[in-house]
């Protein structure tokens, strides 16, 4: 038997609490008893500037900023799996996927897709927080500069998008639109289920 530890991935759009959702679920998980390492991507400030000063420029070289990032983020979470840890990290591939499908030509999207899932580590279990988009804007509203995927047209795509990746039993659906405590409370639920 494997003592390899699980891979926990949170996703879903902004404003639907992935960050706040994590730093939560953390201590609550040590508490359980679990040695725990958590992540955020991106991890490298280079790269996101990069990622930010391509965009709009040319949205797949930005993509693939991500995706470097990724890479260089893949050796520490397989370190903390290596050691029996449960991983917990916000945002993963699947972000990229969702948050770039309605930028890219379907030819470079197929691109990106086929690179990510060569380069990217699988999660064991996807927390998918799902919430309206009119609300996750709601959140959002005032937290930094203005975002490019910040408009209920595009994030209405992304969504689509996620809801079109999801696959039970790897993906779980967690209600978000309520307070982080209901979400906190379902994604514990979700995990026990699994046997952590």
């Amino acid at each position: 038997m494997s003592d390899r530890g699980t891979y926990v991935v949170i996703e879903g759009i902004d404003g639907t609490g992935k960050t706040e959702l994590s730093s939560r679920l953390v201590p609550v998980l040590l508490g359980r008893g679990h040695s725990v390492s958590s992540f955020r991507e991106p991890t490298d400030k280079f790269l996101r500037r990069q990622f930010m000063r391509l965009l709009q420029i040319d949205p797949l070289a930005a993509a693939l900023c991500l995706t470097v990032d990724r890479s260089l983020l893949r050796p520490l979470v397989e370190r903390a799996l290596d050691h029996g840890d449960l991983v917990i990290q916000d945002r993963s591939y699947y972000s990229s996927l969702a948050y770039h499908f309605p930028g890219l030509p379907d030819e470079s999207w197929r691109d990106l897709e086929r690179i990510e899932r060569e380069l990217a580590l699988e999660p064991d279990l996807i927390l998918y927080l799902d919430a309206p988009v009119d609300l996750a804007l709601k959140r959002v509203e005032g937290k930094g500069g203005p975002d490019l995927f910040e408009d209920e047209t595009y994030l209405t795509r992304v969504k689509w998008k996620f809801d079109q990746m999801f696959q039970p039993p790897k993906w779980v659906r967690i209600d978000a639109s309520g307070p982080v405590e209901r979400s906190l409370e379902q994604a514990v639920n979700a995990l026990l289920a699994t046997g952590l």
